[in-house]
């Protein structure tokens, strides 16, 4: 078997390859220490099974890492990943090559693309599941081992090898008729208890360094902020976009009361075309994409230009703030739910970067997986319009999946077990893919990482959250409100204040209040008054908040409708039949599925 690993965080051990941290118990381990107890539990030979004994091995391990276990004279070699697939790993189908870049294996294997899944990225912008856009070319799932095993020692008559795929970390929410009801204010505290388990555990891996926050407008990184400042760490934030964007303006507001550094860095329409199509930006997004996942962008200049002007320190941990909680943003009504005072979409968390996001019409449906199925085929797969029979009843198939895992349909029959089945389906298909693609933004930079909101004890507790305060984010969301006010001291409506519910007249009042002081250095002297589009303008060619729009050339942004956003031209041009910089793009257009070739081009 051929191992090629790319990234010099890997550590070995014998015949064991790991990258990452976890924690033991109390105790941490490095990338040394995993490695030596995956080798001890395979050579000791206590459990029958050894794939048994290397998911035994990962389920006691709580952290952020992935394994490579391919011990000397052994025919089966074990791949795997943390539960949130921080860490990406890929194999072929015929358990020839593994490993951390997708694109690695799919040259070695010569793969083709697979229209199922290509059709899915194309919609999405990710592959749910263990595929990748390349047949035969699979990525390890979160809190999953897989084994690649020779029949007999000597594989099959091809010298391919079985592979079996074994899941040691599941994450199904509250679905018991005990959580029902929902919590009061005391409630908190198994919630604010997993959150302390989870922050003890980042500051023995910070030590002495600062903690560096992406802080937006939202409630997720505020909620790390402030807990960390209560702590009496040193924290840095840092917050990208236009000037006048209510997540740059409300994180602005964060930051100060909290009383911590915050480094602005401004984005123009100017400086992507030079981002997005320099020599930098196609080195990363090529290195980056792994056929499973559209590289993440959105702080990537950030990260790049405070560091190269030494407003950042590279000697710091990162802790963007993705959250187990997220998924429950998106959820549906059900029918026979006991109403809500909470919407989606009330209590995001940023950056807030598209107009779809503000979006709080949420639909009642049965709470079945026949209509989980529809509901997810009409929001997520939407970047492109399609009528295609075949495909919809192929990812009908992979959204069951996802869906259900193990689990017999007949088990999805009321609003918590159908809520449970839709945040599973997000956290095994969509945000994993998100968090995997974050991460990458730092590790090209250099820097170190750490994901405390998706740590096992933060899991643990929000996963035994009831629905009715998982729904919109609610419990965790009044959990940073309150440690935001205990610890800021500001009135609880600012408390509680986001970039979706700053008012217009705010945005203009933090400009007149921070701009002039800023002048120079946030906006290049610009007296012009800053961004204030309103959130339903910002597919507007110019008005968007990140000005990402930049990196299209001006006609085709003009020829694309405006229901086409940033994310459906760059599935395109992933895919290589769409040049976002160059104006000879249309030639490309009869490569294209029908449906999404008439919505190209008007």
């Amino acid at each position: 078997m051929q191992v090629a690993l790319h990234h010099e965080g890997w550590v070995r051990f014998g015949g064991v390859a790991v990258r990452g941290r976890a924690f033991e118990g109390d105790s941490l381990l490095e990338a040394p220490a995993i490695a030596a107890r995956f080798a001890r539990v395979l050579e000791s030979g206590t459990v029958p099974s050894s794939l048994e004994a290397v998911a035994d091995c990962a389920a006691g391990l709580e952290g952020f890492f992935a394994a490579i276990v391919d011990l000397d004279g052994a025919d089966r070699t074990y791949l795997v990943a943390d539960g949130a697939r921080s860490i990406p790993l890929y194999y072929d189908g015929g358990g020839e090559v593994v490993s951390d870049r997708g694109r690695a294996v799919r040259e070695s294997v010569d793969a083709p693309r697979d229209p199922i899944t290509e059709r899915e990225f194309l919609l999405t912008r990710y592959v749910t599941g263990p595929e990748t856009i390349w047949r035969g070319v699979f990525a390890v799932q979160p809190g999953e081992v897989v084994e690649l095993a020779s029949d007999d020692g000597a594989g099959d008559r091809d010298g391919r090898r079985s592979v079996t795929r074994r899941s040691y970390r599941e994450y199904w929410p509250a679905a018991n008729e005990a959580h029902l009801g929902s919590c009061t204010d005391d409630d908190l505290s198994p919630l604010e208890a997993g959150l302390e388990t989870a922050l003890e555990r980042l500051e023995a891996v910070a030590g002495d360094r600062p903690v560096v926050l992406p802080l937006s407008g939202g409630f997720d990184s505020r909620l790390l902020a402030a807990a960390l400042v209560e702590r009496g760490r040193e924290v840095i934030a840092f917050t990208f976009g236009r000037s006048g964007h209510p997540d740059v303006e409300v994180s602005r507001e964060v930051a100060a009361e909290l009383g911590i550094r915050w480094e602005f860095y401004p984005y123009s329409r100017e400086r992507w075309r030079e981002w997005y199509h320099g020599e930098a930006g196609r080195r990363y997004r090529g290195w980056a994409f792994g056929g499973d996942a559209l590289p993440f962008l959105a702080e990537w200049p950030a990260v790049r230009g405070l560091l190269e002007a030494g407003r950042l320190p590279e000697d710091a941990l990162y802790c963007p703030g993705h959250t187990v909680a997220t998924p429950s943003e998106r959820l549906p009504r059900f029918v026979g739910e006991e109403p809500s005072d909470t919407e989606v979409g009330e209590v995001g968390c940023g950056p807030a970067v598209d107009a779809d996001d503000a979006d709080s019409t949420v639909p009642q449906i049965e709470p079945t997986v026949e209509a989980l199925t529809e509901y997810i085929l009409e929001r997520h797969y939407a970047l492109w319009e399609w009528e295609d029979a075949g495909f919809r009843r192929a990812a009908r198939e992979r959204i069951r999946r996802g869906l259900l895992g193990d689990r017999d349909a007949n088990k999805i029959s009321s609003p918590e077990t159908a809520a449970a089945a839709y945040e599973r389906w997000e956290w095994r298909g969509r945000m994993s893919t998100f968090t995997n693609g974050d991460l990458r933004v730092y590790e090209d930079a250099g820097l170190e990482w750490w994901l405390p909101l998706w740590d096992p004890a933060y899991v643990r507790a929000w996963e035994s959250i009831p629905l009715a305060d998982r729904r919109g984010k609610r419990l965790h969301a009044d959990l940073a409100t309150a440690i935001y006010w205990r610890v800021a001291g500001v009135p609880h409506d600012r408390a509680a204040l986001t970039d979706r519910t700053l008012e217009p007249a705010d945005r203009f009042l933090s400009l007149v209040r921070h701009t002039p002081a800023h002048q120079f250095t946030e906006r290049d002297g610009d007296w012009e008054p800053a961004f204030l589009a309103p959130r339903s303008n910002w597919r507007k060619p110019g008005s968007h908040p990140l000005a990402w729009d930049g990196a299209v050339d001006d006609a085709l942004l003009e020829a694309v409708p405006a229901s086409r956003n940033f994310y459906a031209l760059r599935t395109l041009s992933e895919l290589g039949w769409l040049d976002l910089a160059e104006p000879s793009w249309l030639p490309q257009g009869e490569k294209l599925p029908s449906r999404v070739a008439e919505s190209v081009v008007e």
